[in-house]
């Protein structure tokens, strides 16, 4: 199972991103082997965040960030992939440890999506 994880430096061991389109990486964690991809977020492309586009080409089951985007949200929702948004001060590592407890979990709806305003 791959997770992508939002965060401010290319290590594990990373902040998250407090808003998933501003995330200076995305960090693609391998659950079976472990390995991780860096993917550094350039941010902008004519003028618009392609943070979406970059993580779904990617095609994991889950990202893990802060805030992000009702349009994104509605985004990887429609691709089936999975969200955990409203995860500060932790590390990469340690959001990956606290989902293995189950002590965060998946978003499934969003009260606003579409609406224009931040999760």
């Amino acid at each position: 199972m791959l997770i992508c994880f939002s965060t401010e430096g290319k290590e594990f061991d990373s902040p998250l991103s407090t808003h998933f389109e501003k995330a200076k990486w995305f960090l693609f964690f391998d659950t079976e082997t472990h390995e991780i991809q860096s993917l550094e977020h350039k941010r902008r492309l004519f003028g618009r965040s392609q943070a979406v586009h970059l993580v779904t080409e990617k095609r994991p089951f889950l990202v893990i960030t802060g805030n992000i985007e009702p349009n994104s949200f509605d985004f990887f929702k429609a691709s089936g992939i999975k969200i955990i948004s409203g995860v500060f001060t932790l590390t990469a590592r340690e959001a990956w440890q606290r989902y293995q407890q189950g002590l965060i979990q998946t978003v499934e709806d969003v009260p606003g999506a579409g609406r224009g305003r931040v999760l």
